[in-house]
């Protein structure tokens, strides 16, 4: 089937033409867009095929005229408004809403809309889908229609809204109820074409877009006027003036005139005077239509909660797919990565249903094409998604709602809940806390007038996939990767979370549930350590301050002028000051010379001294001998000096230079000596008793002269020389004869040296 509501108002321009159409092969949905169109930037001034609806000029200045009249006169009873005719619109913005199926008004639309076209500021809340996006709509197209606004007029309404898919659902709203009128519309939103809007914004009407983007273009764009600007609208107030676009929307808004129509709308409305000064409000209209029923909720949401430990979530999360396999269901988390995370793993599981993930990282047009197929898809699909899809935004028929991660605060999980449920349909709501999660948020939606039971998990159809996630990250490194950076974000988000009383950190067993996600060996996050030492510092630092307190209490009187100071157990303790957690029961224990005594008022800020003199590190310094040399004058934020030991290393490396080559030379003057000496023969001197003259050197000056042995040269001087001389020769002589012997004995036959061996035995 075509979805009309979506190709109708497409039709209306000429920079997209979409076409929306199901493929056979796998049922899902497919857009074709032209290549050289935008795919968000839509201008409704462009010719239609569609009929539209023509008014003659002076009829519709008779129009305008007695419209202003009714305006003046303001006679209309709200509870006597049954259809949209009965209200004082345009014709062209009547036959819009009947175009598009919007016949009777809600309880929020009725309450608003009148007040709007009377000129007054609107601040309503209502709940989830109650309807709140024609609320304001449908009086920006009465204000410009009888102010008679054109395209030369300029920028006439400005609508901002937290989160780009919420914005372009109110685009496609827009679209559809002013296709008769002649204004332009336009849709700003990050991650288009920044040129083509640039070129293309003085012509615009009326405008939706974020907070990031419109600053931008007020930033970079002088065609940008916003000095005629009439309505300015805030959809989802309370999170566009919250800390996170806090900067942003000041400055936005001191960029629009002072003198203009200001609505703000939420389900969970902001009451701060501060944010409603902010934005200029001049005596606003306050419209919460539930706000004194006895349930905050809608009526026909059935909210159930289950308390499960943090490494059993994703065992919950597969069994809970695997029974409800014919459902269209969105699940929430904490963080993009572990979505990201979620979806990759769950994806390789093979699950019934379909999974889509969306989340802020996402690029844009791959947002806008999983947001239309969700919205398209009845059954058999689950949706991943942060909190990016949890405020405005209208899926068609959601049967469930789980909130994996526990949301930050009442408002939160009110608006996450609102995606099902809307427009007096039915759905279910599934919270998922944890053990030392659960008393705390029980307590805050209690307070907050929200119904919400205890339900139990059969543990007969619960399916751990663990084995098999853990196969999977050992084959796949990227997937290990993911699931480090999953874990990393969910522990940090814990740490950012202000309600303390909820998200407990230190409660959180993370090797365990670094396990449960398939990891076997735990990541390393190093805030956590900061983290937590920093709390119990803190801790530690308020106790302290108790104890001083109960001890100044306790005592009387007379002992305030003897309590001179505060002796702590160890005077450099710091935050280790007590070593157990029951700090409540923690006693002071003393020895001989260490006591505590209580010090009176009058003394506490000595205490703050004493902890400002904590000393957590020393800088200890040796001498040539190694023993620690006293340094009393150095204090604990002292650094060593680097250029006085470049200089030191640098003169010890010159003297080092200096001493090797004194040794080398000394060296090669005993080498010379040596061979003066040996040249000279006057060797007694170096000379042991085995003729050598070192350990490391080989002398064979032992050897005797060839000379003397010969009797060649060299006069015999002494009696030994000429006996040692007459030896060598009768050595010679024998070693001759045998030579010779051993000759004559190759040429002799076997008898012959038979007989001669004789002679020798003989």
């Amino acid at each position: 089937m075509v979805n009309t509501k979506y190709v109708n108002f497409a039709r209306k321009n000429k920079f997209k033409a979409t076409k929306v159409h199901h493929n056979r092969s796998d049922n899902h949905v497919v857009e074709q867009t032209n290549k050289n169109q935008n795919d968000q930037f839509i201008m409704l001034q462009k010719k239609s095929k569609l009929p539209k609806l023509h008014i003659p000029v002076n009829e519709e200045e008779e129009e305008i005229e007695s419209l202003r009249k009714r305006y003046n006169d303001k006679i209309s009873v709200i509870n006597a408004i049954q259809t949209f005719k009965d209200f004082p619109l345009s014709k062209k913005t009547v036959a819009g809403l009947t175009e598009a199926d919007f016949i009777r008004p809600t309880v929020i639309q009725r309450e608003c809309i009148l007040p709007a076209l009377f000129g007054k500021d609107i601040l309503a809340a209502a709940k989830t889908g109650s309807g709140k996006t024609l609320a304001f709509v449908i009086p920006i197209l009465e204000r410009l229609f009888v102010e008679k606004w054109s395209r030369l007029d300029g920028l006439g309404a400005l609508i901002i809204t937290p989160t780009r898919e919420l914005a372009v659902q109110i685009y496609e709203t827009t679209a559809q109820v002013a296709r008769h009128h002649d204004f332009t519309v336009g849709l700003l939103i990050g991650g288009q074409n920044l040129k083509y809007e640039r070129s293309r914004l003085h012509n615009l009407n009326i405008i939706i877009g974020t907070p990031g983007r419109l600053l931008q273009h007020m930033d970079q764009n002088p065609l940008f006027d916003t000095t005629n600007l009439k309505i300015l609208v805030l959809d989802e107030a309370d999170r566009c003036l919250d800390m996170g676009f806090s900067a942003t929307m000041d400055s936005i808004i001191e960029n629009l005139p002072d003198v203009r129509q200001t609505f703000l709308f939420s389900a969970t409305q902001t009451n701060s005077v501060r944010d409603l000064a902010r934005v200029k409000q001049v005596k606003p209209v306050h419209i919460a239509p539930h706000e004194h029923e006895q349930i905050a909720t809608p009526a026909k949401l059935q909210q159930s909660y289950v308390v499960i430990d943090l490494p059993d979530k994703l065992t919950m999360l597969w069994s809970f797919l695997h029974t409800h396999p014919r459902q269209k269901i969105i699940i929430f988390f904490a963080t993009c990565k572990q979505v990201k995370y979620f979806y990759q793993i769950l994806k390789k599981l093979r699950p019934a249903s379909l999974l889509l993930p969306l989340y802020g990282g996402m690029n844009q047009e791959k947002r806008n094409k999983i947001y239309t197929e969700f919205c398209n898809k009845k059954t058999n699909v689950c949706l991943l998604a942060t909190d990016v899809a949890s405020r405005g935004l209208d899926f068609p028929k959601v049967n469930w709602v789980v909130q994996m991660d526990c949301p930050e605060d009442t408002a939160q999980y009110i608006h996450r809940a609102g995606r099902t449920a809307r427009l007096n349909t039915s759905g279910e709501n599934l919270l998922v806390l944890l053990p030392h999660e659960a008393n705390a948020m029980l307590h805050s939606l209690e307070q907050n007038r929200i119904p919400i039971k205890q339900i139990k998990i059969d543990e007969r159809q619960l399916f751990s996939p663990l084995s098999k996630i853990q196969s999977m990250l050992a084959q796949s490194p990227d997937l290990k990767e993911c699931a480090k950076r999953a874990f990393v974000a969910y522990i940090k988000s814990i740490a950012l979370m202000k309600n303390k009383e909820v998200f407990q950190l230190h409660k959180i067993n993370i090797d365990e549930f670094a396990k449960s996600l398939g990891l076997s060996i735990t990541p390393r996050v190093r805030f956590v350590s900061r983290k937590l030492k920093k709390e119990q510092s803190q801790t530690n630092n308020n106790i302290i301050a108790d104890y001083v307190e109960a001890k100044d209490s306790s005592s009387s009187d007379e002992d305030q002028d003897t309590d001179e100071f505060l002796q702590l157990k160890r005077s450099d303790c710091g935050s280790e000051y007590f070593a157990s957690d029951d700090h409540k029961n923690a006693i002071h224990e003393t020895s001989d010379s260490e006591k505590v005594t209580p010090i009176s008022k009058k003394r506490m800020s000595k205490v703050k001294l004493v902890k400002k003199s904590l000393q957590i590190s020393k800088k200890i310094v040796f001498d040539e001998n190694g023993l620690p040399v006293p340094t009393d004058g150095v204090k604990s934020h002292d650094f060593y000096d680097l250029k006085e030991a470049r200089l030191i290393l640098e003169q010890e490396d010159a003297n080092d230079k200096k001493r090797y080559k004194a040794i080398k030379q000394a060296k090669r003057v005993t080498r010379k000596e040596k061979e003066r000496k040996r040249t000279s023969g006057d060797l007694g001197a170096n000379t042991d008793d085995f003729g050598s003259e070192s350990d490391d050197s080989v002398s064979l000056d032992w050897l005797p002269d060839p000379d003397k042995v010969y009797g060649k040269t060299n006069k015999i001087e002494n009696d030994s020389d000429c006996e040692q001389v007459a030896d060598n020769q009768n050595i010679l002589h024998t070693l001759k004869r045998k030579r010779k012997l051993l000759q004559n004995t190759r040429a002799l036959s076997l008898n012959d040296t038979e007989q001669l061996a004789m002679n020798f035995l003989k």
